[in-house]
Parts: C-alpha cells; structure tokens; sequence
C-alpha cells in the first residue's frame, strides 16, 4: 500500500499537465529559416486568451526565444526583428541564428510616442527612437552577438 501512497503524488501531476495541455491550442506560423511564431489560445477565458510566442528549430523541436512577440519580421540569412513583449519589456531586439538576441532599441512598446512609426518594423531603412537604422546594420550587429 505505500507504494500506492508513493506514486499517486506524481500521477496526480501527469494527470495535471495532461489537464492543461489539453487546454491549450497551438498553431505555428512559420517565418523564414528556422524561425517560427507559435500562437497558443487558451480554450479557458480567464487563462488569458491568445499569445504568439518566438521559437527557434531545434533538434527534434523548438527553444522558445521569446514571449508574447505581437511585432516581429523575418530580414533573411536566418535573422528577425522582433518587439520583446515579455514583463511589457518593449525592447526592439535581433537574432541571427544561434547567436544570443541582441537589443537595438529600448522601450519600444509605445507605437504612439513614435519609437516606430506606423510603418512599424518594415521597410529598409527602418524608423528607430528618431533614427534610421539599415537592415544589414540590424542583422551585423546580432551576427556578432555571443
């Protein structure tokens, strides 16, 4: 009997996750090279609706880079652009391969102060915090990130 005692902690979490993932839908959006938005709804209103989350293939599947990535565009050679929205963050960051995500601008989650303007991140050359930035520029600097 303790053996029972001992397992039904642990089938109780399986039973759990299994519960939860089922709750969720995903659906990828694939973007250029190896990147990928995979947008999870939660089928329970109060869990907060739809979230596109930045990944990366991996293997046999995909590292999540980033969360709630509302602004992003793929600039080839395996590079994107995304606004970072986790913890209302808003920084203007890029990645290239497996390179580390580098940050090209701060607080760019306030489109209406016009950190980007209403073109948003398209274009070449783009509109960042008053200043034009290339895109070969963008893609240089997270080429050389760690």
């Amino acid at each position: 009997m303790s053996g029972v005692r001992r397992a039904a902690p642990a089938l109780s979490f399986v039973f759990v996750f299994l519960l939860s993932s089922a709750c969720v839908s995903r659906k990828k959006e694939p973007l250029g090279g190896d990147w990928y938005i995979v947008w999870e709804r939660s089928n329970l209103p109060e869990a907060g609706g739809t979230h596109p989350h930045l990944y990366r293939k991996r293997g046999f599947g995909g590292r999540r880079v980033e969360e709630n990535t509302w602004r992003y565009r793929y600039l080839g050679d395996d590079c994107v652009l995304y606004v970072a929205g986790n913890a209302n963050r808003g920084e203007l960051m890029a990645a290239c391969g497996n390179h580390a995500p580098v940050v090209i601008a701060p607080h760019m989650n306030d489109h209406v102060q016009g950190y980007i303007r209403d073109t948003g991140i398209s274009g070449d050359p783009i509109a960042v915090s008053g200043r034009m930035v290339s895109v070969r520029e963008i893609k240089s600097r997270a080429q050389q990130a760690l």
